[in-house]
């Protein structure tokens, strides 16, 4: 059943309703909606009205096959079926690590935004997916989906069906070997050497279990349609011979993993290989606390700069540590927020989390009092006494301009956030026939 409106009531009902407040009439008519925004003249707005729609709006799609040849490149086999014959749909295939991320809101801007995938009228039983612009990556998973419409034009429910790709054969067997020649409580040292089908090979370290972590993070962004694109970029160059690499600034009784890629000698990618290694563990069962040093105040750069040095005793794991001005402590709850704020975990910021000795230079107003602050905490994750140590600049140093005053400065700058890419559609001119 459809409730009706004429444009003379809308109109009325507008104006009534804004003219006792404005007394302007609006002439837009704004609809938006989780998907877009669209936006009338009034006075071309013919009329509006509400209907109901019950049912599944879907159009199930199923993979059949997946084959490549050198005229036609990639084609997929699809079976699409709709839920609602005067349904419509729009079809498109992505690299499964993208499409995972997308919610059905998010499909629907994609197909409305981005995809060029025209509207499809009927079902079908052995459908020809062909014609993308861009090449499939072997042995990588691959999503497609696609987004039913009803009657009305409204977007509604997404169907999903995965596969992956075939590998690439490669020539002989690229692999690597390796040997962990040194591990401390902050570093390893890793010697790896491929093997005779390895032409080169590229490597990048991660905690352990962070490597799929961060593909699934960066894929999408950065055009990796599986973790082997990603490590190649991430390592920034091939080694073609035995190699030496000494990791550093780690934390103490980690687990890591360095990701191995071979390539054989036609630039196939081989097996990965992973490597994993622990630090060594740090500190004691006793009482962890820091030291604070207060170095110079000086010239540096055309601003005055201050030095502390924060030096942890032989039983601290890890420690936290800020500079805070004397004058804003108090305000903010002195030693009672001071501990709970140095207790926090702040996986953001790759400082935070300090293990040995912490040089730290930050641009300081002169003849003023900050407090230099630290907690430790020890190997049995039991937090020490919070060390607070008061100091006071010095005179600005001669021909240096003014420094800027801040309440609180940061221990760390605040890290950019990462520049989102638009994703670039898998096709551009697919079609799916009979």
């Amino acid at each position: 059943m459809k409730k009706f409106f004429s444009i003379a009531a809308l109109a009325l009902a507008m104006s009534t309703g804004v003219q006792a407040q404005t007394d302007v009439v609006p002439n837009r008519m704004i609809v938006s909606s989780k998907v877009d925004s669209k936006a009338y003249a009034v006075e071309h707005v013919d009329s509006i009205y509400f209907a109901r729609k019950e049912g599944e709006v879907k159009a199930n799609v199923e993979f059949i096959s997946y084959e490549k040849n050198e005229d036609e490149g990639d084609i997929v086999y699809v079976k699409v079926t709709r839920t609602d014959p005067k349904s419509t749909f729009k079809i498109d295939v992505l690299p499964t690590n993208t499409a995972k991320r997308y919610d059905d809101i998010t499909f629907a801007r994609y197909f409305e935004q981005q995809s060029t995938s025209q509207k499809l009228t009927e079902d079908f039983a052995q459908g020809k997916l062909s014609g993308f612009a861009r090449e499939f990556t072997a042995n990588t998973p691959y999503t497609v989906v696609t987004l039913a419409y009803d009657e009305y034009g409204v977007p509604c429910q997404v169907s999903r069906a995965n596969f992956t790709t075939p590998k690439v054969p490669t020539v002989g067997t690229p692999s690597v070997t390796y040997t962990i020649d040194e591990t401390t409580s902050n570093s390893f040292t890793l010697t790896v050497t491929p093997n005779k089908d390895c032409e080169e090979f590229y490597w990048c370290m991660f905690e352990k279990g962070k490597a799929q972590e961060q593909f699934e993070q960066w894929g999408p962004m950065m055009g990796f349609s599986n973790i082997e694109a990603m490590i190649k970029q991430f390592s920034g160059k091939p080694y073609s011979d035995e190699a030496t690499n000494t990791w550093k600034e780690l934390a103490p009784g980690t687990d890591y993993e360095v990701a191995v890629l071979p390539v054989d000698v036609e630039g196939n990618f081989g097996d990965l290989v992973y490597i994993y290694v622990t630090t060594k563990a740090q500190g004691g069962d006793g009482v962890a606390q820091v030291g604070v040093t207060v170095g110079k105040y000086e010239n540096s750069g055309g601003s005055y700069v201050q030095t502390i040095t924060f030096t942890p005793n032989d039983q601290t794991l890890l420690f936290h540590d800020l500079i805070c001005l004397k004058s804003e402590y108090e305000k903010n709850g002195g030693d009672k927020w001071a501990t709970e704020l140095l207790k926090e975990d702040n996986s953001q910021d790759p400082n935070w989390n300090q293990y040995g000795v912490d040089k730290y230079i930050f641009e300081a107003t002169p003849n003023t009092a900050y407090y230099a602050l630290a907690l430790a905490k020890n190997a049995k994750g039991e937090w020490g006494p919070l060390t607070k140590h008061e100091f006071t600049t010095g005179a600005a140093p001669s021909g240096v301009a003014p420094a800027k005053v801040v309440s609180f400065p940061k221990r760390v700058a605040a890290k950019k956030a990462a520049k989102r890419t638009a994703v670039v559609p898998v096709k551009r001119s697919l079609q799916l026939v009979k």
